[in-house]
């Protein structure tokens, strides 16, 4: 037998949904430019292949990218599902695939860049949800890679030293 949710969870759970949906909005329409805004103080991004630790890195990794050149991306997002933790906590798990390639539309198409599966901690503090964590798990990987900041550059936004890497 299923239990009723409880006053006001699904309004949450649709709000943590929106934040989601948000940022990959964000991402893909304006470079990213205020993706670093939605998350904690300390917010981590990570993958098996780069970490970024807390706000300053989040955005210096999209204005790298945005830097690059132009760009068209599109985050495709299914099967959410979001689970209330606690009163101000909630994670949300989703099947995210990423086209993007270098270049101005219309671009050709053919396998995606990535297939992973997306893990989001969220936190609920001064009146709105905040992303804590966004943890991706890479089930398949096309021959497009996906954007990941080179380490030395990584090193350079860290210590803010130009001589590191």
């Amino acid at each position: 037998m299923s239990v009723p949710p409880a006053p006001g969870e699904l309004q949450q759970k649709s709000r943590v949904l929106e934040l989601v949906l948000d940022y990959w909005r964000d991402v893909d329409t304006n470079w990213g430019s205020g993706a670093h805004l939605l998350f904690t103080e300390d917010g981590v991004f990570e993958s098996e292949r780069m970490r970024l630790a807390g706000r300053a890195e989040i955005k210096a990794f999209y204005d790298w990218r945005r830097g690059r050149g132009e760009r068209v991306a599109r985050h495709l997002v299914a099967n959410p599902r979001v689970h209330m933790t606690g009163a101000a906590r909630a994670t949300i798990g989703y099947i995210m695939t990423i086209y993007a390639m270098d270049g101005v539309p219309v671009l050709p198409v053919s396998a995606p860049n990535l297939i992973c599966d997306v893990t989001e901690t969220m936190v609920w503090k001064d009146q709105r949800w905040w992303i804590a964590r966004k943890h991706f798990n890479t089930l398949f990987k096309g021959e497009v890679a996906a954007t990941v900041m080179p380490p030395e550059i990584l090193a350079v936004v860290r210590t803010g030293d130009t001589n590191a890497g």
